[in-house]
C-alpha cells in the first residue's frame, strides 16, 4: 500500500488516539508527524504486513518515551517556593495526574508480567540491551527474547488501553 493512501486512512485514526489521551496538547500534530517519520524508516527495512496496527504501535511507544521523558523532567524538578516568588509558568496539574495515572498502570502491568518476560523487557527498554545481549544474559534465544518483549508490550498496551 502507498504512503500516502496510508497517510489518509490512518493520520485521522491517529490525531484521535493522541487528542484522547492529551488533552489539550499542541503537540497532536507533532506526534502524528513522528509516527509517520518512524513508519517510513521501518519501510526502508521492510513493508508492515498491517501498517495500521504497526502505526498504533509506534505512537503508543511514543507516548511511553514521553511520559517517561515527562517523568524524568519532573522528578529532576525542585524548587523551593521561598527561593521564589512567583513561577513562570503557571502548574499544569492535568498533566501530572495523567502521567501519575499512566505510570501507576504501566507499573501494575509490568508487575502482572512472569519474571522472564518482565527482565526481558526491563533489559531492552531500560538498560538498552540488544535482543542478542538480553538472550546471552538470560540464557535465551533472540526469537524467545522476541516473544517476551512482544508479550511485555501487548500486557501493558492491554492495559493502558483499558483505563
Amino acid at each position: 500500500m502507498e504512503l500516502s493512501r496510508i497517510y489518509a486512512i490512518e493520520a485521522p485514526k491517529l490525531q484521535r488516539y493522541f487528542r484522547a489521551r492529551l488533552r489539550g496538547s499542541d503537540d497532536i500534530g507533532d506526534l502524528v508527524h513522528e509516527t509517520f517519520v518512524r513508519l517510513l524508516g521501518a519501510l526502508d527495512t521492510g513493508n508492515p504486513l498491517r501498517p495500521g496496527a504497526y502505526l498504533q504501535r509506534i505512537a503508543r511507544n511514543l507516548l511511553f518515551n514521553r511520559t517517561k521523558r515527562l517523568e524524568n523532567r519532573l522528578a529532576g524538578f525542585h524548587m523551593s517556593f521561598d527561593e521564589c516568588y512567583e513561577l513562570a509558568t503557571p502548574p499544569n496539574q492535568g498533566e501530572e495526574i495523567e502521567v501519575e495515572d499512566m505510570m501507576r498502570i504501566y507499573r501494575k502491568a509490568l508487575s502482572e508480567l512472569p519474571d522472564k518476560t518482565r527482565q526481558a523487557f526491563l533489559l531492552h527498554r531500560v538498560d538498552e540491551l540488544t535482543y542478542r545481549e538480553i538472550g546471552e544474559r538470560l540464557g535465551i534465544s533472540i526469537p524467545t527474547v522476541q516473544y517476551h518483549i512482544a508479550r511485555a508490550l501487548a500486557h501493558i498496551d492491554a492495559a493502558l488501553e483499558q483505563e
